[in-house]
């Protein structure tokens, strides 16, 4: 009994921790909950504050109790702002930026719908303490952009960091074996190189120089300079507001109490809560269905810290749903995810088909819907991606880590008795042997095969074609238009409104899937399903560039373990 009573006490303890620890990690994201949103009637300024992480899907909402309270998607918000713009009772926008952390698709979707003010003739005023490439861009849709009068201006342009592990597995003494179909799939070059093959390098100027492109294009447009004139204030960039002021970057140095002072005296602002925005009214003929995170077999969904994983049998259950309610007409797939298992995502695909069998499907793109992100997309009726979309990379790879080195340094010596010529092909203490590796290669061309046949039926492409722009190279949503691998440039509003037209509905109004959840559903629901979301979030003392690294080899131990072929983005990839 008292054996009972003590492990009833630890039990106790542990909760009680955990209650702490999540009560905890919900207050921080609770102090950083995203926008908050200024509306006001008789003629006023509408006012949006951007900051902190304003997420794309449905995930961790910290400590909000009512989900009528929760604060509103990137999607949400610009909606609102698109639909002010046309209102007679708003006379202009006010939209105070404090950090951009969100992806290049969402704030392409955020500068479309603040160009509605200047479409429509309003004034829009911006300001900032300190302004970012990313910030920069999206500002500069505002006629009047304002800075703190000590502020920094640091638009430097764009990279791509790119880690490369080769060195660190051989200190260790781990050997990587792995394969890939695609000329351009340098997903396995982190794990086996120590820096970008030819064709990785080539694939990744390519991408950054379409980026580029079209985000100077854009300030250049909306500031009325030469395209030339932009590139040299990014090259040689002005480093203190005053500096920036002069040369033209920004338009005025003020304090943040002056500026809002004199929008007062122009009309005042009223404070309204983020449930104005959120969406979800009227008959919801619509269902928008989000796939949010990297594709994985079994359970997914957001977890209490953050991230979120597409579970392929959670989403089919959805999609399945969907598909037999008689309510919804027309769907939208919301994909943004850098990929995954390829047999997840063909369980997935294969559940869309059935539902598009029945219904209008049409898909929207965020800041990322390549290789297996795309294979889910890639047989809707029509496919819409901002043009700073990450997509493409329809390419496979896959193989295994060869730990034996590791496991001789740390002392342990392994033995395996086997029966079968090639039982011992994924072993983790042996390297692929020639036979091996061709058997392992076929199996990835295969899918590869599989990948572009069914890419090439969905888009009425001939194979050929498909193949020529696949191979794993990566696209943006403009390049992407180009090849014909998408249909339309725009966000999840156009999306809305292309399936309510194919629906033969008046009325877009559309409801979410995964529901939103207040933050006791997600406590719930988490305690329920311990390790149903397990993404590694954050490591105390690590530095976060490190944490990303780490990520992307444990996204990538799941991916390899449960499916054997990986449709995936290269390691931590991310455009800053």
């Amino acid at each position: 009994m008292a054996t009972k009573n003590k492990h009833l006490v630890l039990w106790l303890i542990g909760f009680l921790i955990l209650i702490c620890a999540v009560t905890t990690a919900s207050i921080l994201m609770l102090v950083d909950s995203g926008p908050t949103l200024l509306v006001k009637n008789d003629s006023e300024w509408l006012k949006v504050r951007v900051g902190g992480g304003i997420k794309d899907a449905p995930g961790s909402e910290g400590l909000v109790m009512d989900p009528s309270d929760l604060p509103p998607l990137s999607s949400d918000l610009a909606a609102t702002i698109a639909s002010r713009a046309e209102d007679a009772s708003v006379k202009g926008l006010f939209m105070e930026i404090d950090r951009v952390a969100m992806g290049w698709a969402q704030v392409e979707s955020l500068r479309r719908a603040v160009g509605k003010f200047a479409e429509a003739g309003k004034p829009c005023v911006v300001w900032s303490e300190a302004y970012e490439t990313k910030s920069y861009y999206l500002a500069s849709a505002c006629d009047t952009v304002a800075i703190a009068p000590e502020g920094l201006p640091m638009v430097t342009g764009m990279n791509v960091n790119q880690s490369y592990y080769a060195g660190t597995l051989e200190l260790l003494g781990v050997s990587a074996n792995f394969e890939h179909v695609g000329d351009f799939k340098s997903a396995v070059e982190p794990y086996e190189r120590t820096g970008p093959s030819e064709a990785a390098s080539a694939a990744t100027d390519g991408l950054l120089d379409g980026l580029y492109g079209h985000i100077t294009t854009g300030m250049a447009t909306s500031r009325g300079i030469p395209h030339e004139a932009m590139l040299d204030l990014i090259d040689n960039p002005p480093i203190t507001a005053r500096d920036a002021l002069e040369r033209g970057l920004v338009d005025e140095r003020v304090y943040r109490t002056e500026l809002i002072d004199r929008l007062e005296d122009d009309g005042g602002i009223i404070t309204a809560t983020g449930a104005d925005v959120h969406s979800g009214f009227g008959a919801m003929r619509i269902a928008v269905i989000h796939a949010d995170g990297p594709i994985m077999p079994g359970k997914g969904g957001a977890d209490l810290f953050g991230d979120s994983v597409v579970g392929a049998r959670s989403l089919v259950k959805i999609i399945r749903d969907v598909t037999d309610d008689d309510a919804f007409e027309a769907v939208v797939l919301r994909v943004n995810s850098p990929g995954g298992s390829g047999s997840a995502s063909d369980d997935i695909w294969h559940a869309l088909e059935a539902l598009k069998a029945k219904k209008p499907l049409v898909v929207s793109m965020g800041d990322y819907a390549a290789s297996g992100g795309y294979y889910i997309s890639m047989g809707a009726d029509r496919i819409f991606a901002e043009p700073t979309t990450i997509t493409g990379s329809i390419g496979v790879f896959g193989g295994k880590m060869n730990m034996a080195g590791l496991l001789e340094k740390g002392g342990v010596t392994r033995f395996e008795f086997s029966r079968g010529a090639r039982s011992d092909l994924l072993s983790t203490v042996e390297d692929f042997d020639p036979e091996d590796r061709a058997l392992f290669r076929s199996f990835l061309a295969q899918f590869y095969d599989t990948f572009i046949t069914k890419a090439a039926e969905g888009r009425s492409m001939e194979k050929d074609v498909m193949h020529a722009v696949a191979q794993g190279r990566v696209w943006t949503g403009s390049q992407a238009l180009d090849h014909g691998l998408i249909d339309e440039l725009g966000g999840l509003a156009e999306a809305v409104e292309a399936a309510g037209t194919l629906a033969g509905l008046s009325d877009t109004s559309f409801a979410r899937f995964p529901e939103r959840k207040d933050f006791f559903e997600q406590l719930m629901e988490e305690l329920g399903n311990p390790g149903g979301g397990d993404v590694v979030v954050s490591i105390p003392g690590v530095p976060m560039s490190a944490q990303s690294g780490l990520r992307a080899l444990y996204t990538l131990d799941k991916v390899l373990s449960a499916g054997g072929v990986a449709a995936m983005l290269p390691g931590d990839m991310t455009v800053n």
